[in-house]
């Protein structure tokens, strides 16, 4: 059988994909697909006027790089009156403390006095009025600082209910930092500095371009001869400086196979009928020299 050679590129970033490629004959062909690449939608939940966009179309970003920013002024203004609630309160229980202090060193004070009458009453060196109207002043004692203690508690109450209040809001004054959720490149900008952020609309339109992806489909007979972590090739044509086009086959992985069967969409080209069910099979391809595309049509080999 004739073989014909061309040229190779093996890329990297999937361990199982270095190998070189070599044109066998028209009993390995699948099918054709489209390149595409991985998306993420970039939002926050927060809500307020954009006040700076850091990235446009075309750009390049780092995973956890900061490319956009929610007005902060009305969430800082709320912090602020909480730190001063906050400031106060404490104020507030410090004072408390030291006047239940005060209460706690009076009632030890009339305690021993207590004692000490109840003992001269016994021996009958006092009167027993003046017992009882200590007694009385012990248990009046006691009952004021019960209850400033139960003041020290609501407060306390209190301030613990400011610092959810507190840890609400920083958490909010996060999201209005918004920050790339992997590496990639900017597809799309959707909004402008001036617009209004709403929860959930997105600022850009992300593509990590590192590793892409095919969407192909094979008839049922041809199902079984594909399984998960198997190698094909993606067939492209490249243009040599000359002006000559070469094929170029690519390495991928295949990394998910349909469990349903569908009918053939239009744009898929397959040696067998069309009116037959197919399943989709994914495969992912490392792009690190950027040659595959979002968007570029491919052939599928195995």
């Amino acid at each position: 059988m004739k073989t014909n050679r061309i040229v190779c590129i093996a890329l990297t970033g999937l361990p199982a994909l270095f190998f070189a490629c070599t044109l066998t004959n028209s009993k390995d062909f699948v099918g054709s697909a489209v390149v595409e690449a991985q998306t993420y939608q970039i939002s926050t939940t927060a809500q307020g006027t954009i006040a700076a966009l850091y990235k446009d179309e075309g750009q390049q970003v780092t995973k956890g790089e900061l490319v956009a920013l929610v007005d902060t002024v009305p969430l800082v203004l709320k912090l602020n009156e909480v730190f001063s609630a906050l400031a106060e309160l404490s104020n507030t229980i410090s004072s408390k403390k030291l006047e239940i202090s005060s209460q706690e060193s009076d009632v030890q004070g009339v305690e021993r006095e207590y004692k000490r009458i109840a003992t001269l009453v016994s021996q009958g060196s006092a009167p027993s009025q003046q017992k009882d109207n200590l007694e009385t002043q012990v248990h009046s004692s006691s009952l004021r600082v019960r209850s400033n203690q139960s003041v020290l508690s609501s407060l306390q109450a209190k301030i613990n209910s400011i610092n959810a209040q507190k840890a609400e809001l920083m958490d909010q004054l996060s999201r209005c930092y918004v920050h790339a959720p992997v590496s990639g490149t900017v597809l799309t900008k959707y909004k402008n500095v001036g617009e209004v952020a709403l929860p959930g609309n997105p600022f850009f339109e992300l593509g990590k371009y590192d590793t892409m992806q095919v969407d192909f489909y094979v008839t049922q007979p041809m199902l079984p001869s594909f399984k998960l972590g198997q190698t094909v090739r993606l067939r492209l044509d490249n243009e040599t400086p000359g002006g000559k086009e070469t094929p170029v086959f690519c390495p991928a992985m295949v990394s998910w196979i349909s469990s349903d069967a569908e009918f053939s969409p239009k744009n898929i080209q397959t040696r067998e009928s069309r009116n037959e069910l197919v399943f989709k099979i994914r495969a992912l391809a490392a792009n690190q020299n950027g040659l595959l595309k979002r968007g570029l049509p491919v052939e599928v080999w195995r």
